[in-house]
């Protein structure tokens, strides 16, 4: 039996403590009076705005891209216009619900909710963006996004991270202002999950409210020493 004991002892020895999760909390971008950086964002195109497959990346911004956060390679599989007052001079607004699938979050740890470990991965679970787009003469003269979704962390066995941004201003595109600026996101393609292509949107990422809560790490419960002998006494 002593066997046994020591047996178990050296296995669970041999278990890696598993560094915890980054920590609860409603985290808001510092233009709402949060600590969290905004960003900004870029969105490859498959054939023009809103169109299936393009893909969206986001990151944080303090005067360089990507220091705090990345949201990258969801993809839009599908959308529904949910309201049309483009009248026939050909003003007015289009809201959509857009839905996206797939993609990551990367955190770091220099970030407001911290965290034992140098960063964090996780899978987004939904993505979903409510678009408006402002109409003059037919065209296109503004658009701004609603941005909600979910994501489970790649080490912690639950969805416990939620986002939420209320102003996703677009401002500009390849087609009617030019190659992609400096100093934003460069195109992603989710086909690869890097970067790729030349056409696409851009702009800024603002009023963002980010919530941890609830993230349990997967990990097999540590017993002491006399715990384990009382296992196996008679």
């Amino acid at each position: 039996m002593k066997s046994v004991i020591v047996g178990l002892l050296v296995l669970s020895a041999s278990v890696p403590a598993l560094a915890g999760p980054p920590a609860n909390g409603t985290y808001k971008s510092t233009d709402i009076g949060g600590t969290m950086l905004p960003g900004r964002y870029s969105e490859l195109w498959f054939g023009g705005p809103l169109a299936v497959n393009n893909t969206l990346n986001e990151q944080s911004w303090n005067g360089t891209l990507g220091t705090e956060w990345h949201w990258y390679c969801p993809w839009i599989t599908g959308k529904v216009l949910l309201l049309n007052t483009v009248n026939g001079l050909g003003n007015g607004q289009k809201i959509w619900r857009v839905t996206y699938t797939g993609g990551y979050c990367w955190l770091s740890n220099t970030g407001p909710w911290g965290g034992d470990q140098p960063s964090y991965l996780a899978n987004i679970n939904t993505w979903v963006a409510i678009v408006t787009e402002q109409y003059a003469n037919f065209v296109e003269v503004g658009s701004v996004r609603n941005h909600n979704a979910t994501a489970t962390f790649t080490e912690f066995n639950q969805e416990c991270m939620t986002l939420d941004i209320t102003n996703v201003e677009k401002l500009g595109d390849t087609v009617a202002d030019g190659p992609l600026p400096a100093n934003y996101p460069v195109f992603w393609d989710w086909f690869v999950c890097a970067p790729n292509g030349n056409t696409g949107e851009w702009g800024d990422v603002d009023s963002i409210t980010f919530v941890i809560t609830g993230c349990e790490t997967v990990a097999i419960q540590e017993r002491s020493w006399g715990a384990v002998k009382a296992l196996y006494q008679d």
